[in-house]
Order: structure tokens, then C-alpha cells, then sequence
């Protein structure tokens, strides 16, 4: 990300910028429909118009602003982030939302060097103290900004595999020293703030539904069950033992629920709410959605640990006759290039289930899988449809590989979860002007430049000016204007 040093966006008053700006590597798109691998659970944040940072040398592609974002969650909390996703664009005044992923539904799926990345995370600035990032870099002293420049350089050197250089020396030094010898890597993937999974389950009454895997960095999670015949449903263990309204940490990897249903029950649905005071660890990724333009930003990745109220949760539906009883879930596959529908039939009946374009038989008590083969970047919209009216639909965005322009999603009429407000995008690899956001092509409004829109340009390129129409703020006309500069790659939690 990139941002000029001490400067925010907010803090320009006299040129607001409301147009579609979209920057390099460091823009953020709001997130319309929630991707088929994004979980029903997690932390989600909306993205925030200002950015910590210092201007970087990026061999090929000019001068950008890099440093770190920020990232707010609807409580209010603050996410620090930095960008591994160079040639991909991010809104900062978009509202963007973000939401917290597994390293294997981004481009850190096959980056063998993403064990350095976590390392440089953990061991440099906000996590570390600038005292000891100066000792250790070999310098008497160094700024927030200096440090944040050094961090992104580093980190896009093996994220997108960018000689990234900060012109600051002292923030060079730290460069180096974060690439060095020093960095032996840390190969365990952070455990995720809570995860409730899969999304949706279905079955016949008078027996267990499940399993729900919970996952969860937390050292308490607080289970309660709602909906019909709530008062009847038993929350279960692995070993078939109630829950009793929580888990005490530390919860397992993929820790087994389930939810025992008497036989009897009327048809209907509950659903196991999940609610935690958990860490988001260093390392976790955040990816973005669609926003209402059909613009996909950069994959950002967490800097430094912070403690977050999370909530999460999943839906049971159950019937007592006979017939086939399907169910869905849906997971973005890298290393495929595809999402993994997987259909599954609890019901007594066979059933012909249609996947997009594609039909599958699923016989009684059995899971079948689907891949629906998506293009990098590019938008996907598919339904699930099958017997007795089931229908289920998935919407995202595939995103797993940087160095890859996004492919505009198609406009249709709704696109859920649209972030309010007009966006301005700053590339994440922006040409020195704002700081935060690098990214080739597009207009990136960093923060360090009073709002003005930038790409990845030489600092001699022409300044262009355009004014937005029909546009009224406090009372009068708002200007824009478009700092031009030449564009920078795109970088991902």
C-alpha cells in the first residue's frame, strides 16, 4: 500500500474526490456478494480512506507510495494491512469490504515464499517496535512511515516478486535487512479469528446433522442454538456430549459439532450462532469482494495481532417424509482454477441437481462435487438448483494469482452487500503521490495527495485536471483532479 508520510485524505478538505478512481496494487473494491470460499464466519472490515507510507522504486514500474492501510471493522476496531497483490487496484473511499481468508483461496495458495512474508510480518513494523527495527536495520532511528515503506517493499518482494526499493535510505536498510538472512521464514499458516463450517446443512429429524466444523484462535467460543424447536435441539460434541453454551480454548483444528434433532420434529430450521473475543493473527489474508461497479481489489494481509469481537454461524433444515433432501456448499479452488461445489442428498430419493450449467445425479446419503471452472480475476455467478424448489446461489470473485488484471464483473441488477458512497480507487503500487497503493494502470487516490487520483506515472508526468459534474459538496461544485503517473504492479491478508 502506499500513502504519503504524516498526510490523510481525510484531512483534505478543499478537493474531494468522488468518482471512480481505481490505483495499482493498492486499491480496494467493496465487496458486493460474498464469494463461494468466503466463510459465513470470520472478521470483515471495510476499508478506510488513508494510508501510512513513504515512496518506493519499483524496477519496471516506476515510483510508487507504499505502506500500510487500514482496515475498520463495523465495532470500530482497526486492522493494519499491507498489500500482496501489486497489479490490482484498491477503492479507498469505496467503503470496500474485506473479508478475513485461508491462505489457499489467495495467491499465497502456491507462493513458496510465503513462510518469509509471515516472518517479515511478525518480526517487523507494527508488530515490532520501531527501537528495535532501527538496531536491527543498522540505523539510529526510524518513523512510522519509514517503517511501514520498508515492510511493503520487503513484503512485495516475495509476494509478487518485485525489486521494490524505498527511497529513503533508512527505510531501504530495513528493506534489506527484512530479505536478508535474517528472514528464515514461518512456515504455520495463522489459525483463523472463528470459522463456522460448512454454511448450511439438511437431513431427516430423529437423528444428529452435521458435522459443523469450528475453528477459532479464541480462548472461549459461546454457542447458542436458535430457531424452531430450539428449545428441543441438543448442541453436540464429537463424543455426543452437550455443549452447554461454550468451548474453552484452545479449540482444535476443525473441531466437530453437531445438532441433535428428536424425531418428530416438524419440519423446519435452526440455525448455531457463534460469538467470540478473538485475535486475528499476523499473516491472515483479506480479500475483497465486487463492488456495485463490478471492481474486485487487491488481496491485502494482516500486520500485527489485534483482538476483535467476532461472530459467526450455520443453518440446519431438516424434514420428517420422504423424498430426496439436497444441500450445497461451495469452495474457491487455486489449484484448480475453479470453485469446488460439493451437493449432497440426506434424503431417501435420488436427485438431479443442476450446477450453473451442469447436471449431477446424487444418490440417497451420498455427496457429489462439481468444479465450474473460473478465469483469474474474473466475477462468477452461479446457482444450485434441485428438488422440491432448492435453489442456492454463489457469487465472488476468483483470486489467486497477482501479476493478473481483474475482469470487470457483469452488471446485474444486485449486487448485495454494496458498499454506500462513491469510491475512489488508489493502486497499490501507486507513482509517488500518495502513499499506499501500488498498482499499474488506473488512477489511485492515496492519501498523502489531498485526495487526488493516481497511477503508476514518473513524478514528470502532466497533471491532468477534470471536473465532475452534477456533483454538489457543503453547498458547491466539488473539482477532481487526476495527478497522472505511470502505473504500478499489483500485489494480497
Amino acid at each position: 500500500m502506499f500513502q504519503r508520510q504524516g498526510r490523510s485524505l481525510s484531512r483534505i478538505t478543499t478537493v474531494m474526490l468522488t468518482t471512480s478512481l481505481a490505483l495499482g496494487g493498492g486499491l480496494f473494491a467493496a465487496g458486493a456478494a460474498v464469494a463461494a470460499g468466503a466463510p459465513t464466519s470470520g472478521v470483515t472490515a471495510e476499508v478506510q480512506n488513508e494510508m501510512l507510507g513513504e515512496k518506493i522504486d519499483v524496477e519496471g514500474k516506476g515510483t510508487v507510495d507504499g505502506g500500510l492501510f487500514t482496515l475498520k471493522t463495523a465495532a470500530g476496531e482497526k486492522l493494519r494491512t499491507y498489500c500482496i497483490d501489486f497489479d490490482n487496484p484498491v477503492y479507498l473511499d469505496s467503503g470496500a469490504k474485506y473479508h478475513e481468508a485461508d491462505w489457499a483461496s489467495s495467491s499465497l495458495n502456491s507462493n513458496a515464499n510465503a513462510p518469509k512474508i509471515r516472518w517479515i510480518l511478525d518480526n517487523s513494523y507494527p508488530q515490532a517496535s520501531l527501537t528495535s527495527l532501527a538496531t536491527a536495520a543498522g540505523v539510529d532511528s526510524l518513523t512510522d512511515a519509514d517503517a511501514a515503506a520498508g515492510t511493503q517493499a520487503a513484503i512485495w518482494k516475495f509476494s509478487d516478486n518485485k525489486n521494490a526499493v524505498p527511497r529513503n535510505d533508512k527505510a531501504k536498510k530495513l528493506r534489506d535487512y527484512l530479505v536478508g538472512d535474517a528472514n528464515k521464514g514461518v512456515a504455520a499458516e495463522p489459525k483463523p479469528s472463528l470459522t463456522l463450517s460448512p454454511d448450511s446443512v439438511s437431513g431427516k429429524s430423529g437423528g444428529k446433522l452435521g458435522p459443523f466444523l469450528l475453528n477459532s484462535s479464541a480462548n472461549e467460543v459461546k454457542l447458542t442454538v436458535t430457531g424452531d424447536a430450539a428449545d428441543k435441539i441438543k448442541l453436540l460434541d464429537k463424543d455426543s456430549k452437550p455443549v452447554n453454551g461454550s468451548l474453552a480454548g484452545p479449540i482444535g483444528k476443525d473441531t466437530p459439532l453437531f445438532l441433535d434433532v428428536p424425531a418428530g420434529t416438524p419440519d423446519g430450521k435452526a440455525a448455531i450462532n457463534a460469538t467470540a473475543e478473538a485475535t486475528v493473527l499476523s499473516g491472515r489474508v483479506f480479500m475483497s469482494g465486487v463492488d456495485s461497479r463490478g471492481r474486485h481489489s487487491q488481496t491485502m494481509i494482516l500486520a500485527g495481532s489485534t483482538k476483535v469481537n467476532v461472530a459467526g454461524g450455520a443453518k440446519a433444515t431438516w424434514k420428517q417424509g420422504k423424498g430426496a433432501l439436497v444441500d450445497s456448499t461451495a469452495k474457491e479452488e487455486c489449484a484448480t482454477g475453479g470453485v469446488r461445489v460439493s451437493v449432497t442428498n440426506s434424503g431417501d430419493e435420488a436427485a438431479t441437481v443442476t450446477v450453473g450449467k451442469q447436471q449431477v445425479a446424487v444418490q440417497p446419503g451420498k455427496t457429489e462435487s462439481v468444479l465450474v471452472k473460473v478465469e483469474e480475476k474474473a466475477h462468477y455467478d452461479f446457482t444450485v438448483t434441485g428438488p422440491n424448489g432448492y435453489t442456492k446461489q454463489f457469487t465472488g470473485v476468483l483470486d489467486c494469482k497477482v501479476g493478473v488484471t481483474p475482469t470487470p464483473a457483469p452488471t446485474t441488477p444486485a449486487a448485495t452487500g454494496t458498499p454506500s458512497g462513491t469510491p475512489s480507487a488508489a493502486p497499490s503500487g501507486t507513482p509517488s503521490t500518495g502513499a499506499g497503493q501500488p498498482t499499474p494502470a488506473t488512477t489511485s487516490a492515496a492519501p498523502g495527495t489531498g485526495g487526488l487520483a493516481q497511477t503508476g506515472a514518473n513524478d514528470s508526468t502532466p497533471i491532468l485536471a477534470a471536473v465532475a459534474g452534477g456533483l454538489v459538496v457543503a453547498g458547491g461544485a466539488a473539482v477532481f483532479v487526476l495527478r497522472r503517473r505511470g502505473r504500478h504492479g499489483r500485489t494480497t491478508a
